[in-house]
């Protein structure tokens, strides 16, 4: 186990988790603040000790412990009260000792770290605390610098020590200093991209609103106005053939406007809910989607190959792992050619280390190399004579970038596609 990972498991424990970035990265500030606190205490105790300096033991020991209280609230998740404890410990230790010894130790330089913590430990809503810890700092510093008072004995020291005590103030206090300053700007960082990525991200969902209510009110009416169409021919008609053909129209009307609001609770939850990763079996999860799809008139006399063996087991979201292979075979089947005796497709899987491949493989009528990169937009339809909705190859997209995946097309007219997505195995 790496160094940083073992701090991070000191710090928040090994089985908890932060959702948040930017939390996470002030609770570890916070921790390593603490730690550093611990480890600087521990080399002045010994150094006193060895040098038979027993007094300050008591205040050595006594931050020890709040600053190891303060680490273990961290692994109890109240982050906020373990900031309460911290602060203040070294607030108060390094007034005990900027009180009881000569400015020229650089023990001041302390404050500043402890200035710059409180903003950087505490998010912009509890930015008032963050200030009245920086106000306590600054009294506590008048206090050591401008009143002659001490609560331990004064401290004397030879140049050298003095030098020495600079020497390694300033080195823990400069980098302690450094680590506050680099989370706040940071997560200034950070907060900009995400305003850029959610700018975009609303840009993109504003022309997809646009899209989306144009081709639903078409898509959605025409099928009914269809149907409507079809009723008033049937009811002033009287022969038993005709109405039978009027109905056979009007179920394939319905089972169009099926298709089309299924497609759209498909782009709905996969914006909607989260990742959810299961094991799935492949050669299952086609055999269900085949099962469901092999009677629709368009299915007939299709020769549905699985060459997936029986035990290949991934662990994806299965929900939309279902929607990425179903809408491939159905746009499969949708999209065969008549005027071949031999129809077929063909589903195909390859492990490969950390990801794995799902290839969907028809004979049918292909598609042109102009239109391949046009085929995921939304709504997009290769033809006016087109029964689909124009969202199965844009829902496919949009699951496989929730799951960190990827498509690609190899097609030409009238030899059929090859659709090969790439996903992660876990």
């Amino acid at each position: 186990m790496s160094l940083k990972k073992r701090v991070r498991n000191i710090i928040i424990g090994e089985d908890r988790y932060i959702e948040s970035w930017g939390e996470y990265k002030q609770v570890m500030l916070s921790g390593h603040f603490a730690l550093i606190g611990i480890l600087l205490c521990l080399v002045y105790m010994l150094f006193d000790f060895s040098s038979g300096n027993y007094v300050s033991i008591p205040v050595f020991v006594t931050a020890i412990f709040f600053l190891a209280l303060s680490i273990f609230i961290h692994r109890q998740g109240d982050h906020g009260l373990a900031n309460y404890f911290m602060l203040p410990t070294i607030n108060i230790t390094v007034y005990l000792f900027a009180a009881s010894e000569s400015p020229n130790t650089g023990a001041f330089m302390f404050f500043i770290v402890v200035a710059v913590a409180a903003f950087a430990v505490f998010n912009y809503k509890e930015r008032l605390v963050s200030i009245l810890f920086a106000v306590f700092t600054y009294i506590l510093f008048a206090l050591a610098y401008f009143i002659d008072f001490s609560i331990m004995p004064k401290r004397e020291y030879t140049e050298e020590m003095l030098l020495f005590h600079v020497v390694v103030n300033f080195t823990v206090a400069l980098p302690a200093t450094t680590m506050g300053v680099y989370l706040l700007i940071s997560l200034n960082h950070y907060n900009a991209i995400q305003l850029v990525q959610s700018n975009e991200m609303l840009t993109k969902t504003n022309s997809e609103l646009d899209r989306f209510v144009y081709s639903t009110s078409h898509d959605l009416r025409a099928p009914l106005s269809s149907v409507l169409g079809l009723i008033n021919i049937a009811d002033r008609t009287e022969n038993l053939q005709d109405v039978k053909r009027y109905l056979s129209m009007m179920k394939d009307r319905v089972h169009s406007l099926d298709k089309f609001i299924r497609d759209i609770t498909d782009y709905s939850r996969n914006n909607r809910l989260e990742i959810v990763r299961e094991k799935v079996n492949l050669s299952e999860m086609a055999h269900e989607i085949w099962d469901s799809l092999k009677f629709a008139p368009e299915a007939e006399r299709i020769h549905f190959q699985v060459e997936i063996p029986k035990d290949a087991v991934v662990e994806s979201d299965k929900n939309r792992l279902r929607v990425i292979m179903g809408n491939l075979i159905s746009n499969a089947i949708r999209y065969h050619d008549l005027a071949k005796a031999e129809r077929f497709i063909k589903l195909q899987h390859q492990m490969n280390g950390k990801v794995f491949y799902l290839r969907v493989e028809d004979n049918g009528q292909g598609i042109a190399p102009e239109y391949h990169s046009r085929i995921y937009d939304m709504f997009y339809r290769g033809n006016e004579q087109s029964k689909g909705s124009g969202l199965g190859l844009y829902i496919v997209k949009e699951a496989l970038v929730k799951l960190s995946g990827s498509i690609h097309l190899e097609s030409a007219p009238g030899k059929g596609s090859i659709f090969t997505v790439k996903l992660p195995k876990r």
